[in-house]
């Protein structure tokens, strides 16, 4: 099986296979010690560093990986309880998702910020959680977003575009420091995997230049893999530049029914036409898909449109959230082209959720949590 999925890959993409069998059942085993309290201190930052003559290690490739993670939103820190509390449920990764700030969508104008937001997206806490994680086995992508301050007439990050040449070339110019400064923090935090961007549909479909040339920069500062976060919405399939890419990102927010109380089966049968979607893709390209998010609410009908946050619907206690991440589970788990997925969203400070009343996407405390943990700790194949 190894064989065909490296029969997916481009030739820069075939390079990083041959060591991943060693890779994952040394870093089993060294995970293990942990556990057991064997393990020695932690490295040095610059013993983890990633340069970009220092590739980083393949991530996933054999039948039995995936990527099995969550994206972290923490205000305060990251607790060894609520570490300990991810690794037993399956988590290997955790994605951390810093967001720069942008006045609207027609003002070419990038913003960093390095110490604002949830402590889990300012560049001290994408360190020490780069750390903390470290010591346990768990890994990092590291997904940078852009946020719009005034967002007005449906207006968004997946419409941001220009009328002139001059703004396009600003915008180009702020976002390309924004994305390296963000590359060189992942260099020097041993974080493994970078989405270049996110669901930015209209800079995508109208400016693919600038991405390849993008991409070729940030090859130049980090020698970890990298990926793209594309919008379900027509985005993923606009996309002109996955074959520089390691994994086709997706935010997997399909809709999967019209009803609000359908069955697991219901729900597996709206994800086959996107699977075929999905799978013309992997084969144009020959690279593996990852849905760099994926996520259901906790409201009826959760199935029917999981990206919208806004919806008003009410709570059902969890059970059509976990029946969406059943089907979900159900669907692509056993599929060589898929590499896994990162849950939204996990708080290490969740515990205190009122799961009765919560209409959130988190699955914390909730059934959605038992059947991550179910498929995340499930033999594949």
């Amino acid at each position: 099986m190894l064989g065909e999925l490296v029969a997916l890959h481009d030739a820069g993409t075939i390079e990083r296979m041959p060591q991943i069998s060693f890779f994952r059942t040394l870093a089993a085993f060294t995970f293990t010690l942990v556990l057991l309290g064997c393990g020695g201190g932690g490295d040095s930052d610059a013993d983890n560093a990633l340069g970009p003559d220092e590739q980083g290690p393949p991530l996933v490739g054999t039948d039995l990986d995936r990527f099995r993670g969550v994206s972290l939103a923490s205000a305060g820190g990251l607790p060894t309880a609520a570490l300990e509390e991810l690794v037993a449920t399956g988590v290997e990764w955790i994605a951390l998702i810093p967001f720069g700030r942008q006045p609207r969508f027609d003002v070419p104008e990038v913003q960093l910020r390095t110490t604002r937001g949830r402590w889990s997206q300012t560049d001290a806490g994408i360190r020490r959680i780069a750390e903390i994680a470290a010591s346990a086995g768990v890994r990092i992508l590291l997904k940078p977003h852009i946020d719009l301050v005034e967002e007005i007439d449906g207006q968004w990050r997946g419409t941001i575009a220009f009328n002139s040449e001059a703004d396009w070339l600003r915008w180009e110019e702020d976002y390309r420091s924004f994305i390296l400064h963000y590359a060189a923090l992942a260099a020097d935090s041993g974080i493994e995997l970078l989405s270049v961007g996110a669901e930015l549909h209209k800079v995508v479909r109208q400016r693919p230049g600038f991405w390849r040339q993008l991409v070729g920069d940030v090859r130049q500062r980090y020698g970890g893999s990298l990926t793209y976060g594309a919008n379900w919405d027509r985005e993923f399939e606009e996309v002109e530049f996955w074959d520089l890419l390691d994994f086709i990102g997706i935010h997997a927010y399909f809709p999967l029914t019209v009803k609000m109380d359908a069955s697991i089966e219901e729900l597996e049968l709206g994800w086959q036409p996107h699977v075929l979607a999905l799978e013309d893709l992997t084969e144009t390209y020959g690279k593996p898909v990852l849905f760099t998010e994926v996520g259901y609410r906790s409201i009826t009908g959760a199935g029917v449109d999981p990206w919208d946050w806004r919806v008003r619907r009410s709570a059902d206690g969890g059970a059509e959230q976990a029946d969406a991440y059943e089907a979900m589970f159900r669907t692509f788990w056993h599929r060589l082209w898929f590499a896994g997925l990162f849950v939204w969203e996990w708080d290490p400070a969740g515990n205190a959720v009122n799961t009765r009343f919560d209409t959130g996407y988190s699955p914390q405390n909730k059934r959605a949590a038992e059947i991550m943990s179910k498929w995340f700790t499930h033999p594949i194949g």
